[in-house]
């Protein structure tokens, strides 16, 4: 066994004991706080645990913002994390790694663990939130695995200017349909530009759920002009925005099934890759008649959800 594979078992085993006392949990709400207008809540059914916000006041549970199987916590369940993943075939082997919004962890953590030598930063704005993924999803901080508490586009405000990121995701939509708006702007995307190595990829989560799908789209490919698009089947639309050439469908699947293959992932990114469509391909968007975010014109109708 090589030194990878060596560790990756025993990373495996170490997340694996530190979530064996939620395996033995009864099934049902195991924990529930409140923040903000939501309870945080963790729901276990059988080996599956979910981070659910709650609405305080109508008590809706139906947005899920992380999953985990306790069997096999390297494996996506979400379709859009699976296909958030797709960054690698712009960049199979990123040494720096910066994740806009935390959640349970899921995609750093499977970074973490397939990529022993990358370096993962992510912004998060709730530290509730950060110490449920440690508790309930078994994330370990380290020296590759950091997390600041803090807003995505301040965290980047701060940076050095040679602080590059191969791969940068932006995963901050609510259950609403919406991110903060300061995160989906025209100059917030120059600013990850600035921070994106020369081959770097910028991947980002939206939810097609809130009507401004094709302002998003816009807006990127002012900054990023190979952009390429992946509608997952829980309603996400994952944009995925590089400078350079453009890659065409089958290359796009080639690559995929390589990196399947390669790392051994036991989620399906050779199906996510399938999903892929080309901006032309959207001709329904009317990229024409939508207009560019900027930080100087929010629209009247944008629901800017740090402040519900």
């Amino acid at each position: 066994m090589n030194n990878q594979k060596y560790w990756q078992t025993k990373n495996l085993e170490a997340i694996k004991q530190r979530i064996s006392w939620v395996y033995e949990q009864p099934d049902g709400i195991i924990f529930s706080q409140p923040s903000g207008i939501h309870f945080l809540t963790i729901k276990k059914i059988k080996f599956i645990i979910q981070l659910v916000l709650v609405e305080q006041v109508t008590l809706k549970m139906n947005w899920v913002q992380s999953i985990l199987n306790l069997d096999n916590p390297t494996y996506l369940i979400f379709p859009y994390t699976q296909a958030m993943m797709l960054a690698l075939v712009w960049n199979s082997q990123p040494q720096k790694i910066y994740i806009a919004g935390f959640g349970g962890g899921s995609i750093p953590q499977v970074f973490h663990h397939y990529f022993p030598d990358t370096i993962i930063e992510c912004a998060e704005v709730d530290a509730s939130i950060l110490s449920i993924a440690q508790k309930f999803f078994g994330v370990e901080l380290n020296d590759r695995l950091k997390v600041k508490i803090q807003d995505g586009r301040e965290y980047l405000e701060q940076q050095d200017r040679d602080n590059l990121y191969d791969i940068m995701m932006i995963d901050v939509a609510f259950g609403n349909g919406y991110m903060s708006y300061n995160l989906a702007t025209k100059e917030f995307y120059e600013l990850c530009d600035r921070h994106l190595s020369k081959s770097g990829v910028i991947i980002v989560n939206t939810l097609n759920s809130n009507d401004f799908e094709a302002e998003y789209i816009k807006t990127i490919k002012t900054v990023f002009p190979s952009i390429y698009i992946c509608h997952t089947t829980g309603k996400n639309t994952i944009i995925i925005g590089t400078r350079s050439y453009p890659v065409n469908k089958a290359e796009i699947r080639e690559k995929a099934q390589f990196i399947q293959d390669y790392h051994q992932f036991s989620f399906p990114l050779v199906d996510r890759a399938n999903e892929i469509k080309m901006i032309d391909e959207l001709s329904n968007l009317n990229l024409d008649q939508v207009s560019i975010l900027q930080d100087t014109a929010s629209p009247a109708n944008y629901f800017d959800s740090w402040l519900f």
